[in-house]
């Protein structure tokens, strides 16, 4: 469940790193009510995605732990550390990570750093 939203902050906040990534359909199915709330405001309150590698990745993952606090969800894998981890290691798990530029990976992972720390 937390992958399924984590990955559906990631590809609204970050498209350019996650096109080509397959969704936990299966575990969707599951998802409570509460999660479903907290995707859809996830993706509904995300900023749009200006283009901008750092600042999209930082306003994302910024917006989604602020959802889950919003929604008090909490627990080991709700920490922002572990929520930059996910959302790091989803970017790069993708097919297209390897083709992105060594900048764009840097700034990838700035914007993650920033963003777990509410710094952007």
């Amino acid at each position: 469940m937390k992958r399924t939203l984590i990955a559906a902050v990631a590809a609204a906040a970050v498209p350019f790193f996650l096109v080509g990534c397959s969704s936990d359909t299966e575990e969707k199915t599951s998802d409570s009510a509460a999660a479903s709330t907290v995707e859809e405001l996830a993706i509904g309150e995300s900023p749009q995605p200006t283009g901008d590698i750092y600042h999209d990745t930082c306003n994302g993952i910024r917006e989604y732990i602020k959802t889950l606090k919003d929604a008090g969800i909490t627990g080991e894998g709700s920490t922002p550390e572990a929520i930059g981890t996910e959302f790091a290691n989803l970017a790069k798990a993708a097919p297209d990570w390897a083709t992105k530029s060594e900048q764009d990976q840097k700034d990838f992972q700035r914007g993650v750093d920033a963003g777990i720390k509410g710094e952007c």
